[in-house]
């Protein structure tokens, strides 16, 4: 009777730690805090614009945070495919687009500076190419090649997971491969790469690189 009781107490206290390390989870989110980068133009001749990429990065960690406390949901690596889930990818799709589209801006005029120019020229630059150009939030396309851009290098590997990851087996199953949609870069996911690689005539190694990334995307 005594082993009994004390089998139930460990099993109670089990259940109260674990709840307790839930809630404490569920109040730190991943590591995955965006940082503004060193290498931009912070007296850029635009100053809202500075303002807009840092009002940017915090708007993105919020989000985060916000879809991991509140819905328990992992931006960077869904776990589920409900459709809470793929809103919430979406929604930090767009978010991260839009930090890296004015880092971009910040980064190229630094770039510019160095090279000699002023703000007046780097203006002139800018214009001309706002006139042949528009922003990646435009266009959905736009806003998944920032996602690759931001997210490959820890997307190549099998057991990988990522919204990159999620986004191409999303393409993939719209292409008709019948795979999970986890965020998860298993096998079943790098055979149908290869597969789709291979009717594409490109070389088939089942991996997410750029050439099969925008196969997918057309």
């Amino acid at each position: 009777m005594k082993q009994v009781i004390i089998f139930l107490l460990v099993l109670i206290l089990g259940f109260l730690v674990y709840d307790f390390y839930k809630d404490w989870e569920r109040f730190h989110a991943p590591n995955y805090f965006y940082e503004s980068s060193d290498e931009v133009d912070l007296n850029y001749y635009d100053k809202m614009t500075v303002w807009d990429y840092e009002e940017a990065i915090q708007d993105l960690n919020t989000y985060v945070k916000l879809q991991w406390t509140a819905n328990d949901i992992d931006v960077r690596s869904p776990e589920k495919d409900n459709l809470e889930t793929q809103n919430a990818v979406k929604g930090y799709a767009q978010k991260l687009a839009k930090v890296k589209y004015l880092e971009k801006k910040l980064v190229s005029s630094a770039i510019h500076k160095a090279e000699g120019l002023t703000n007046a020229e780097i203006k002139k630059i800018n214009s001309n190419d706002f006139k042949s150009k528009s922003a990646p939030d435009d266009d959905p396309k736009q806003i998944l090649k920032q996602l690759f851009s931001d997210q490959s290098a820890i997307s190549k590997k099998l057991g990988s997971r990522s919204a990159l990851i999620y986004e191409t087996q999303k393409l993939l199953v719209a292409k008709g491969y019948a795979i999970p949609l986890d965020g998860v870069f298993a096998q079943i996911t790098s055979t149908a790469l290869a597969d789709f690689e291979s009717k594409n005539n490109l070389f088939p190694d089942g991996k997410i690189d750029i050439l099969t990334f925008e196969a997918l995307l057309k």
